[in-house]
């Protein structure tokens, strides 16, 4: 949090990457879907995972059942489409591995529970502010296509 991703340059409240890998995860596919902060009530994909992190703890093994997030990334698609470019995992090493998907349509995450993912990733030792993104790259020549 924020996004890692921009939309008309601007940051959002936050993103969510779904990693898909071949075999031997020499191949990444990443769909990106950003997350907006809304007044009024979270997506209930959202509420899902966060009550699933409530279980989650530092110092255990934890499995949850979620549910398919294919809807989420589908009816956002749907609506406003995505972006699609060749580029690299956002965390060390930053392979350049990745067929990244990024959903331009945000999906709604209350003020409150943005606050309470925040506090989560804090707990959980993910970052020590409850922020992890990386800083936007330069495109470096690669093409970035958007699809309706």
């Amino acid at each position: 949090m924020p996004s890692e991703h921009t939309l008309n340059g601007e940051h959002l409240a936050g993103e969510v990457h779904f990693v898909h890998s071949n075999a031997n995860s020499s191949a990444l596919l990443v769909t990106g879907v950003f997350f907006q902060s809304v007044a009024g009530e979270s997506d209930p994909w959202v509420v899902s995972v966060l009550a699933a992190l409530d279980n989650v703890s530092a110092n255990a093994t934890a499995s949850a059942s979620l549910a398919s997030y294919a809807d989420l990334v589908n009816k956002a698609a749907d609506a406003q489409g995505v972006f699609n470019y060749a580029g690299s995992l956002t965390t060390p090493a930053c392979s350049e591995i990745v067929d990244w998907w990024v959903v331009k349509k945000p999906v709604d995450v209350s003020t409150t529970d943005l606050q309470r993912l925040q506090s989560q990733l804090r707990e959980l030792h993910i970052t020590d502010d409850g922020k992890n993104a990386r800083p936007v790259q330069p495109l470096n020549g690669r093409i970035v296509t958007e699809m309706q």
